[in-house]
């Protein structure tokens, strides 16, 4: 109270209530708010009754200003005598070891007014900057790694959150490469039109060239080959090769195991039940069954997959319609079958629904 009524100079009343409310000397009343100060005076007021009347907005904004003027003349004398060359500035820019320290500190985010509105903040509590070339004795730089020069896989940065004050932790992942700077134009040379033209030249051949790829085998594919045979790859090429001549190895695979691995379960059978007709019959029969349940996964997951690139129809799926008149067939094998032993031997097979050539070569 002495404090307060030594330095504001005033009365025992006004001190009480000061006192009252948390304001107990000339530090706290400084970072106060005059709106919020003035709001704890009226409810501190109502329960001891010393005024009849409050104390004013404008007198609560003189009391803290007061307040921090005699802080801060407070402040530099302190300062004044503890430090008596303080008016010798310091130039750390040019210091080497500050500006490593800078290189390796966090990176720090400036928080808006508004929040620090929003947070009743007093500006008194926020930590003046450093100011670099002019500086007073020595600064100390908080540093997040050991050495910017060491190379790490991953770039981690610390950076404040707007939220109360948590501190999230972002992971970049691996560090990029650099800008292949060869590949930067200016802005004359994009907005060339001999560039612009010579850059439409070169983007119209390279469609030709991938056109006439798509349309027609290249000349070595078909070197010495005659136009009529039907090793002569012909047709549009397929945009999954790969996938139809595996789903067509696939077919031909489970026409032979699905009627051998039906013979051989059912000769399994007849020996165990005591046929000495199949007497002769090993073991091993046993994976002939096994194998047509394997080659049945596979023919869903890949001959069944395989379509016409021009139809879209499946090539390796029986389709009791009508076919093309072209389409490959061999009597009592259909049309399945045949499809896919043209695949194996030629790479190119003719669609058995549209008629379309279509290779698997280039």
């Amino acid at each position: 109270m002495s404090q307060l009524k030594s330095e504001l100079r005033l009365n025992d009343k006004v001190i009480q209530l000061l006192e009252a409310t948390g304001y107990a000397d000339t530090e706290v009343l400084a970072a106060a708010d005059a709106t919020a100060l003035r709001d704890a005076l009226i409810t501190a007021n109502s329960e001891l009754k010393l005024y009849k009347k409050p104390p004013s907005l404008k007198q609560v904004t003189e009391w803290i200003n007061t307040a921090r003027n005699i802080n801060d003349a407070d402040s530099e004398e302190f300062y004044e005598q503890a430090a008596p060359d303080a008016a010798e500035m310091v130039n750390f820019e040019n210091d080497p070891d500050v500006v490593e320290m800078i290189a390796m500190a966090p990176l720090a985010l400036p928080l808006p007014g508004k929040l620090l509105a929003a947070k009743q903040v007093p500006v008194q509590e926020i930590p003046e900057a450093i100011l670099l070339t002019a500086a007073r004795g020595d600064i100390s730089i908080r540093v997040g790694t050991k050495s910017p020069e060491k190379k790490q896989e991953k770039t981690v940065i610390k950076t404040p959150v707007v939220q109360g004050s948590y501190v999230n932790t972002i992971s970049f992942g691996q560090k990029k490469e650099e800008v292949n700077r060869t590949r930067i134009r200016s802005t004359d040379e994009f907005t060339d039109p001999s560039v612009q033209v010579q850059q439409r030249e070169e983007q119209r051949t390279r469609n030709e060239e991938r056109l006439r790829l798509m349309r027609s085998a290249l000349p070595e594919t078909n070197a010495g080959v005659d136009p009529a045979s039907r090793r002569y790859i012909r047709g549009v090429l397929h945009s999954n090769p790969l996938q139809v001549w595996w789903g067509a190895l696939i077919t031909l695979a489970c026409h032979v195991l699905i009627p051998t691995g039906i013979f051989a379960a059912f000769a399994l059978l007849l020996k165990d039940n005591g046929s000495s007709l199949f007497r002769w019959v090993p073991t091993w029969f046993l994976a002939l069954p096994l194998s047509v349940f394997v080659m049945g996964l596979l023919y869903l997951t890949i001959s069944f997959q395989s379509s016409c690139r021009i139809c879209g129809q499946k090539c390796f799926v029986p389709r009791n319609c009508l076919k093309n008149s072209k389409a490959h067939h061999i009597p009592l094998l259909g049309y399945v079958f045949s499809v896919a032993l043209h695949i194996i031997l030629f790479r190119w097979f003719r669609c058995s629904f549209c008629g379309t050539p279509v290779r698997l070569k280039k």
